[in-house]
């Protein structure tokens, strides 16, 4: 439990002192979703979809895959329906000069910036619920391997702790981008780690039916965070004026690349 904590308490640590300066959150936003969207591709691909096919056949780590990614799909769409709140000040995740040359189009459409409020908003519960489905099966990985042995326990802890560094600060951008003051957006990230310790302590209390637990929702974790990547990238990642944003491939790269170094084992 106390390896749990631990591996939850420093990224916190780290997103409190960015979210203490709100203009530098705002600042770095876009770039911070574009590592965020890195992270997650990683962390379903590299991680998640491969720990699942270890323990389930390939078709049905497909299937369950593909129905986290039409859920959270639908989950939008009906979020989106309902949701007739507004996101003040400027777009999240947009640049100032970016946001400048969108806002004369959306005065010709009269549409765009309601509906980018709208999906903003309806990004905000489903990052958080995957986030705790992903928390929650932390929790319980490192609970088992430290029942099979204290050492292997350590180790897991440790590189799932270097692991959630960047998946925690990806997760906070996208609390902000789902129209979160950063401060707040922190107490979710702290909120999603309680999950963590509750993962931990099932498995200690039932042994092998969490595992068994964790098992089935490894794949379909993987697909709510590709359809949270597909997203996110959709309003992060087009062209402007016709030219590619390179910086902010670069820090989706910069985020599957961490990801990946974290997981290789060395």
């Amino acid at each position: 439990m106390l390896a749990v904590a631990l591996v939850c308490a420093v990224p916190l640590v780290v997103t409190a002192l960015i979210a203490n300066n709100e203009r530098l959150v705002r600042a770095m936003l876009p770039n911070l979703l574009s590592f965020g969207v890195g992270v997650l591709i990683a962390s379903a691909g590299l991680h998640l979809l491969p720990e699942s096919l270890t323990h389930s056949a390939p078709l049905t780590v497909a299937l369950t895959a593909t129905l986290g990614f039409v859920l959270f799909a639908g989950v939008e769409y009906l979020l989106e329906q309902h949701d007739h709140g507004h996101v003040h000040g400027l777009a999240m995740g947009v640049p100032h000069h970016e946001h400048a040359h969108e806002h004369a189009h959306e005065h010709a459409s009269g549409h765009a910036h309601v509906s980018g409020a709208k999906s903003s908003r309806a990004l905000l519960p489903m990052a958080f619920s995957a986030d705790v489905m992903h928390n929650f099966l932390d929790g319980i990985l490192i609970a088992a391997t430290f029942m099979v042995q204290p050492e292997l326990g350590v180790l897991t802890a440790l590189a799932i702790g270097l692991h959630e560094l960047p998946r925690e600060l990806g997760t906070f951008g996208l609390f902000v981008h789902g129209g979160l003051a950063p401060r707040k957006a922190l107490l979710f990230n702290a909120l999603t780690a309680v999950f963590a310790m509750a993962g931990a302590a099932l498995t200690l209390a039932l042994g092998r039916v969490a595992e068994n637990l964790a098992v089935m929702i490894l794949p379909f974790a993987a697909g709510t965070m590709l359809y949270i990547a597909f997203t996110v990238a959709r309003s992060v990642l087009p062209p402007v004026d016709g030219v590619m944003p390179l910086r902010r491939l670069g820090w989706v790269m910069a985020g599957s690349a961490m990801v990946g170094l974290m997981i290789l084992p060395w």
